[in-house]
């Protein structure tokens, strides 16, 4: 299953799913309206959340070579870390590719 389960607490129920990765999802972070997940498939895929049961995909950021395994979010940046031992820093609003960090003798696991 590549999909992100939204869970009512109260009810314990999933209220949403959201599909859009081709492969596990290793890391997800969120705000009040934005959400970031990361995945297998390489990419990171950017959702609008209006409320728990609206969310849309905005963006799909496309660079890396292999997995992505980590993810953060900034008022104004997104991090991705990559099993590709890359960071790469995207635009949050654009999903312009900022800066791609080079270095790491392995996979990037978090940030």
């Amino acid at each position: 299953d590549h999909t992100v389960k939204v869970w009512d607490i109260q009810t314990s129920k999933v209220i949403n799913d959201l599909l859009h990765h081709k492969e596990t999802v290793c890391s997800l972070k969120f705000t009040m309206d934005i959400l970031v997940t990361a995945s297998k498939d390489g990419t990171v895929a950017v959702w609008k959340m209006k409320s728990p049961t609206d969310i849309i995909l905005r963006m799909s950021l496309e660079g890396h070579e292999r997995s992505v395994l980590a993810v953060d979010l900034s008022k104004t940046t997104i991090t991705s870390g990559s099993e590709d031992k890359t960071i790469k820093v995207w635009d949050a609003f654009t999903g312009e590719l900022l800066h791609t960090l080079r270095g790491h003798i392995g996979g990037v696991n978090c940030l």
